[in-house]
Parts: structure tokens; C-alpha cells; sequence
């Protein structure tokens, strides 16, 4: 029971920063007015900054809990908060409703593979 208590702790912890950081990139990314900002930068950011936060909870979860399967749990958690709240974020500059599904799905599925990786290095 432990591996689940702390590797959701550290999974809620991790999606609720990676969400303040989408929220940054999708308001930078997204408002027309904003459209002179360069997009190769927020593109990379907006790869890196997940993958990295992914990582890093992963990473704490494995750490804390002696076991890779705490960080695939954490980063499934963390990308699927972050990923639902891209998608929030998408549809409120008005596009499609299944943003937030496709966001939730695949933030959980990259989240829980980086994570993965992430609680192997915590495990050493």
C-alpha cells in the first residue's frame, strides 16, 4: 500500500506543477495577440518541460519507494493531470472537446513510460 500512497502523492505533486506550466506555454502558444513570440522555442519548451517533469517524478517516486513501478505509476498520474489540463486548455481557445480525452490518454501513457525510466535512476 505504501507504493501507491506515495507514488500518487508524487504523481498529484508533479501533475500540479507540469499544469501551472501548461497553462504558461498553452496561454503563450495559443492567444493571437501573442503570435509574435518565435515557435520553435515554445515547441521545444513545450516537449522538454513535460518529459523533464515526467522524469524527475518519476525519479522521486522510484527513490522513495525502492521500485520502478512507483515511477510509472507517479508519471502516469503526473501526465495524465498535465495532459487533461492541456486539453482544458486547447478547448478553451476553442478547439475541439477531445482535446481533453487525447490529453488525459496520452499525457497518462507518455507520463507512466518516462516515469518508468525515471524510478529505474531513482532505484540506483
Amino acid at each position: 500500500m505504501a507504493l501507491n500512497g506515495s507514488a500518487l502523492a508524487e504523481g498529484v505533486r508533479g501533475g500540479i506543477a507540469l499544469s501551472l506550466a501548461v497553462i504558461l506555454l498553452a496561454v503563450l502558444g495559443l492567444t493571437p495577440s501573442l503570435r509574435w513570440i518565435p515557435e520553435v522555442p515554445l515547441i521545444v519548451a513545450a516537449i522538454a518541460v513535460p518529459v523533464s517533469g515526467y522524469a524527475l517524478t518519476g525519479y522521486r517516486a522510484g527513490r522513495r519507494a525502492g521500485r520502478m513501478a512507483a515511477g510509472a505509476l507517479a508519471g502516469a498520474v503526473a501526465g495524465g493531470i498535465s495532459g487533461a489540463v492541456g486539453g482544458i486548455a486547447y478547448v478553451l481557445f476553442g478547439k475541439p472537446l477531445l482535446n481533453v480525452l487525447v490529453g488525459l490518454l496520452l499525457g497518462a501513457i507518455g507520463g507512466g513510460v518516462i516515469g518508468a525510466g525515471g524510478g529505474v535512476l531513482g532505484r540506483r
